[in-house]
């Protein structure tokens, strides 16, 4: 019967549960009323309305458990006992309502309130034998069933309580192994921050510092050819970008990057590109940001290389659950001076990087001809 009778088991109950609570009372009144046939006329009155009440009482606590009144409780279930015990003078079946009604509260309540609601039972059984004239022994019967039913309310109560604390022990395990390995992770990201910073950073300062000395001499010397001047130019305006781009890429592992539009526009300023930013802009996670920005960032590069002077144009759109990011590029419109050794430099796996890049996030890329230029557009989940 204890799985049957669960009052706690939720804020609303399990309609398994409830159907079966449902079950048992049509079971019960059936014996009752098998036992002690319904009439009109002494003792037989008395267990028809017994019966009704304590029937009301378990309705009572059923109603309680589907739509969540818990102020009902209390009243059902010394309803069931109290009416269950005086029944028991006239059908010894009543003693199923007290020690549904105790074992209903012991497992719902502490067991200093829970024998209260118990004691009710028992207390209603000795009155009722009296002022019939029965054998008091329907009492003692009753103070059993109030206590077996107490005792294994307060049991499975106890059960319950154990296995919920268990649950939040393996919670807070799973939580601190959990930060564990974050800090771990986040240790090796800025240990491997470090040693970017430390080679590639440093290296690229360096070379920017002897590309400068290199102009200053060009400078001292006979005017340079401006292919040369030219050269130069290109050359350090390289080693600039690699040095802020190493830079982000420290700020990334970090997780200290700047906004994704702030980052975009400046980007988008440097390549000459518009920028249009659709939605609430909000903080994404550094991975994100990062991929993003390097698909903008290889869009742009390919406009410079396969279609100098063409417009091109950056659409940031922010959404509920996604991130889109689209780079448009029409006609070259520019001159085509060295553009074709532009075009054939890096090793064509530019757009396979980003996929890659972009597919580990959960997202995806298309990429192909629109119109007479090329689009690039990007989607992830953020």
């Amino acid at each position: 019967m204890v799985i049957f009778f669960d009052p706690i088991g939720g804020p609303r109950g399990s309609w398994l549960g409830i159907s079966a609570n449902a079950a048992w009372l049509g079971l019960l009144v059936w014996g009752v009323t098998a036992e002690k046939h319904p009439g009109l006329d002494g003792g037989h009155l008395a267990a028809v309305m017994l019966l009704s009440a304590g029937g009301i009482g378990w309705l009572l606590w059923l109603t309680s458990r589907i739509w969540g009144y818990r102020r009902l409780l209390l009243p059902s279930w010394l309803l069931m006992a109290a009416a269950g015990g005086a029944l028991s003078a006239f059908a010894p079946l009543g003693l199923v309502f007290v020690g549904a009604a105790a074992l209903a509260a012991g497992m719902a309540w502490p067991a200093e309130k829970a024998a209260l609601v118990a004691a009710v039972g028992p207390l209603a059984a000795l009155l009722s034998a009296w002022g019939a004239g029965t054998s008091l022994v329907m009492a003692v019967w009753a103070t059993t069933s109030a206590l077996g039913g107490l005792t294994l309310g307060i049991a499975r109560r106890q059960t319950q309580e154990q296995a919920a604390q268990a649950a939040r022990v393996q919670v807070s395990e799973a939580k601190a192994d959990a930060e564990r390995a974050r800090a771990e992770l986040l240790a090796g990201r800025n240990h491997l921050a470090r040693e970017l910073h430390d080679i590639l950073a440093h290296t690229l300062s360096a070379l920017s510092l002897q590309l400068e000395g290199l102009d200053a001499l060009i400078e001292a010397g006979p005017e340079p050819a401006p292919a040369v001047r030219n050269q130069l130019d290109g050359i350090r305006r390289l080693v600039r970008d690699g040095l802020e781009d190493a830079r982000g890429a420290v700020r990334a592992l970090r997780e200290d990057l700047p906004p994704l539009e702030e980052q975009l526009a400046k980007l988008s300023g440097a390549s000459h590109a518009s920028l249009n930013v659709e939605g609430a802009p909000r903080r994404l996670s550094p991975d994100v940001s990062l991929a993003l920005y390097r698909v903008a960032q290889e869009a742009l590069t390919n406009v410079a290389k396969h279609a100098p002077g063409a417009q091109a144009e950056v659409d940031l759109a922010f959404t509920d659950d996604q991130v889109r990011l689209e780079v448009r590029n029409g006609p070259s419109r520019g001159p085509v001076n060295g553009s074709a050794k532009l075009a054939g430099s890096g090793a064509g796996y530019g757009l396979q990087g980003i996929r890659e890049r972009v597919l580990l996030i959960g997202g995806h890329v298309e990429a192909g001809p629109a119109g007479d230029g090329w689009r690039v557009e990007a989607e992830v989940p953020a």
